[in-house]
């Protein structure tokens, strides 16, 4: 059996195609959907339960809202795309104990992502999927999984031990991390905008004043700081970037 939960707030007609594809009875798919795509959303079938949600419903927090579904014994896929044949066969085929989708690169987008995954694992003690597009568990995660109240984080961060992981790469565009682009520009420009500040300043006070110690040790301090809140910023500029917002909550389901 695979269970398959599909999160959905725009193009329902593309995940019509994809479903009428892949609808079998040893399938159980959940859909989760906006109000106002319901009507968009023509299919029947007895292995699909549609759970519908707010037309303002973030997806992630579709996702979170649907842990209570009822899945039957086998495994489980989290679809926040269409899937084309080839990535649904590799996907659920796979004899891994997780099975996810990678995005195909040149060396040099390659690099950059190796580098932000170092860095997050680093600081933050943990490592993420790069593509959230799907991302199927075994059977023997079934437990684990089926009882997990926060499907989106489980889904993008990487803190599995000893479970060994699959990437099948695909030309198809990855899922977008859900985050506000501007506010994490914002900030992080800030912070840079801080630290040169104080940098400025700094010099400043050191032409203008005369040098005692407590000025210069004041001087230091203060630059110090605004490079340890740049670094702090930056740390969660590239977090934010290749996770998205950390945590999400759940929506109500309109009955």
């Amino acid at each position: 059996m695979i269970n398959i939960i599909v999160p959905i707030v725009e193009s329902p007609e593309k995940y019509v195609e994809f479903l009428k594809r892949i609808n079998t009875k040893d399938i159980k798919i959940f859909v989760g959907i906006r109000e106002n795509l319901i009507n968009n959303f023509k299919i029947s079938s007895k292995q699909i339960e549609i759970h519908k949600f707010a037309s303002n419903s973030n997806l992630e927090e579709i996702l979170n809202s649907m842990h209570s579904c009822k899945m039957q014994k086998g495994r489980i896929l989290i679809v926040r795309r269409p899937l084309s044949n080839a990535e649904f066969e590799k996907l659920t085929n796979s004899t891994k104990d997780i099975s996810t989708l990678k995005a195909k690169h040149n060396k040099f987008v390659m690099a950059i992502k190796n580098f932000a995954k170092k860095i997050v694992k680093r600081f933050f003690s943990f490592t993420f999927f790069e593509d959230i597009s799907a991302i199927c568990y075994n059977e023997n995660l079934f437990e684990l999984i089926s009882v997990c109240t926060n499907l989106s984080m489980t889904s993008r961060l990487n803190r599995y031990i000893g479970i060994s992981i699959e990437e099948f790469e695909t030309e198809t565009k990855q899922v977008k991390k859900q985050y506000s682009r501007w506010k994490n520009a914002l900030l992080f420009m800030l912070s840079c905008l801080l630290f040169m500040g104080s940098v400025a300043g700094g010099v400043l006070i050191c032409i203008f004043t005369p040098l005692r110690a407590f000025t210069i040790i004041a001087v230091v301090f203060w630059i110090v700081l605004a490079l340890f809140l740049w670094f702090i910023a930056l740390l969660n500029f590239i977090r934010t970037i290749v996770v998205g917002n950390l945590r999400y909550g759940r929506v109500s389901e309109i009955i």
